[in-house]
């Protein structure tokens, strides 16, 4: 901080004394560890990770391990439709976690009415989580792809098979597959009568709609028919 005026490095001290608070919060009154509050605007800002998320992995890291590697004030922080200008101090840390291994932890504070909120905050750990966070959610989207181009060429057979079955639309992800929303058994394309599926539309309030279960298909009905 050698350089700064009087004012600024009050500012950065301030800072660094509000996150070091904020990295070890005190008990409520019946002793337990409360999780403290993060700067609404921030959490809005940079939504991947919530509060809970940062609080959960800071805790993560041995607090005597924590080693300040740069403090600095900033005008701004973020980039593109994430930036937002206002009274920011950045901090890093160079810390290790329960394991020992090395870490590396970043947090940005804001001030505003006096008073500074945690505005963001960042770890190794943190990364490796809202990667494997973001690995997942592709993973299940490709899933879903996959699943609704299957649905699709089914349904087409089925209504070019049984046209008057057409008044019965693919499910497409609007209703989820599970015991409570499914009606009827499941059955080879091959082998499903219009008759039973008129029957199973009897059964539902709403419309029921295909869906697809490994080589066969069914109808899902919305879940509040079943309850």
């Amino acid at each position: 901080m050698g350089g700064c005026d009087t004012s600024e490095q009050d500012t950065l001290l301030e800072a660094q004394a509000f996150l070091d608070q904020w990295l070890q919060p005190s008990g409520d009154e019946s002793g337990e560890i409360t999780q403290p509050n993060c700067h609404g605007y921030g959490e809005l800002m940079f939504p991947a990770a919530s509060c809970a998320d940062m609080y959960e992995h800071a805790k993560r890291i041995d607090p005597s391990s924590r080693v300040l590697e740069r403090i600095n004030s900033l005008d701004c922080f973020g980039t593109g439709a994430q930036r937002v200008c206002g009274d920011f101090v950045e901090i890093w840390y160079r810390s290790r976690d329960a394991s020992g291994r090395d870490i590396k932890e970043g947090a940005v504070v804001k001030r505003d009415d006096g008073a500074f909120r945690l505005y963001w905050y960042r770890s190794d750990l943190l990364f490796t989580t809202l990667a494997k966070r973001k690995e997942q959610a592709d993973k299940d989207d490709s899933d879903d792809r996959q699943n609704d181009d299957t649905l699709t060429r089914s349904y087409n057979q089925l209504v070019a098979m049984h046209p008057e079955l057409y008044q019965y639309p693919p499910c497409l992800g609007d209703i989820r597959l599970s015991s409570s929303t499914m009606i009827g058994v499941p059955v080879r394309l091959q082998n499903l009568q219009p008759s039973d599926i008129h029957q199973r539309a009897a059964q539902c309030s709403a419309s029921i709609c295909f869906a697809v279960v490994g080589q066969k298909i069914t109808t899902l009905c919305s879940k509040e028919d079943h309850d």
